[in-house]
């Protein structure tokens, strides 16, 4: 719903993540750290970090976080810059519940 609001409005996102499993947790901390979870190393020291959440510490996990970006007017170029556009899809959201 978000996404078709924002659509009328002539701002074209998509949704990037949402549910993560315990596993895809570890692998998303394991990047530019070393991280052993459950016995299994997750480390990626080659990538940058991308978060701060162990697994079990992010919503992501329990699937009540989504992730958003805007997408160009032809929707073939991710568009990762905060702009009022990104806000304006925050807001619609924030009318529709998220938090």
């Amino acid at each position: 719903e978000m996404i078709k609001r924002a659509y009328k409005e002539g701002i074209y996102a998509q949704i990037c993540a949402g549910l993560s499993s315990m596993e895809e947790q570890a692998s998303l901390f394991g990047q530019g750290r070393f991280y052993i979870y459950k016995g299994k190393n997750y480390s990626n020291l080659a990538k940058p970090i991308v978060t701060n959440a162990k697994p079990g510490q992010s919503f992501h996990n329990f699937g009540v976080a989504i992730d958003y970006l805007l997408v160009s007017d032809d929707g073939k170029t991710a568009l990762w810059t905060i702009n009022s556009n990104w806000k304006r899809v925050a807001a619609i959201g924030k009318k529709l519940g998220f938090k």
